[in-house]
């Protein structure tokens, strides 16, 4: 069997997110962080120090264990730092800092821990940050079983077919193939039925988020449907059930 991880929430849209270092540029505002649109960038002004604070609120904080960015950003090269405090005076390291290799996905695993404030900064870039999303999340993880997807892994490509009044026929490639992977579960118990129904409620049907799949890579995409939950018998803490994990992935 394998594992199975998911990133559904961005507690970015439950908080009050601010820039307290470099400026917003009004033309790639700060809410393109957490509009679930990788395809659209934020940036500042200037190639300044930035610093987006994160602030949960005095009540109802959520925990996270992941900061996730999506590829598209420029951050190669550039030093970051990922940190978290409970009075906006004192800040502590959630990682350790680092210096980005590459402008691919950006995937930091602090412990998991709830704070009020958190805060990534980048440190006096060469060029202006431009940055598509910044996930700060929960990993809700399960076993697979069975642990490959029920459907082939070959791609789907996004490609509309069409015919002529002739009978000819026409295709119209609208992008990049898309990644998919339709997972079932058997049998599984209350906790991780609990985990699924909650994927489900915060994907709500409009925000793609983040698989990490039984290879250990990475999508960012979308439930095709709806999570069909089914219970198949019950036993002394509570009851089993099956469910169709159907994903398909959302391009920038």
């Amino acid at each position: 069997m394998s594992q199975v991880k998911c990133c559904a929430i961005n507690i970015l849209e439950t908080s009050s997110v601010s820039l307290s270092a470099g400026t917003e540029d009004p033309d790639y505002p700060l809410y393109r962080l957490y509009d679930r649109d990788i395809g659209k960038l934020h940036k500042i002004t200037a190639a300044v120090t930035m610093e987006v604070k994160i602030d949960q609120g005095s009540t109802g904080n959520l925990a996270i264990d992941r900061l996730l960015i999506p590829a598209g950003h420029n951050l190669d090269g550039m030093t970051l730092d990922f940190e978290y405090s409970d009075d906006d005076a004192a800040y502590t390291p959630g990682v350790t800092q680092w210096v980005q290799s590459g402008n691919g996905l950006i995937d930091k695993a602090p412990v998991l821990s709830t704070h009020r404030y958190w805060l990534f900064r980048v440190n006096s870039p060469s060029s202006i940050p431009e940055i598509p999303e910044l996930f700060l999340t929960l990993s809700k993880e399960w076993i697979q079983n069975p642990s490959l997807p029920w459907d082939p892994l070959d791609d789907e490509f996004n490609v509309e077919h069409d015919q002529t009044a002739g009978g000819q026929d026409r295709f119209l490639i609208h992008g990049d193939p898309k990644k998919q992977r339709n997972y079932a579960g058997y049998k599984v118990e209350d906790t991780q039925k609990d985990d699924i129904l909650e994927i489900n409620n915060a994907w709500a049907g409009a925000k793609p988020f983040f698989l990490c799949d039984h290879n250990g890579v990475w999508i960012y995409g979308m439930l095709t449907q709806r999570i069909m939950m089914r219970q198949e018998d019950e036993h002394e803490s509570g009851g089993l059930y099956s469910f169709d994990f159907p994903f398909r992935e959302v391009l920038a």
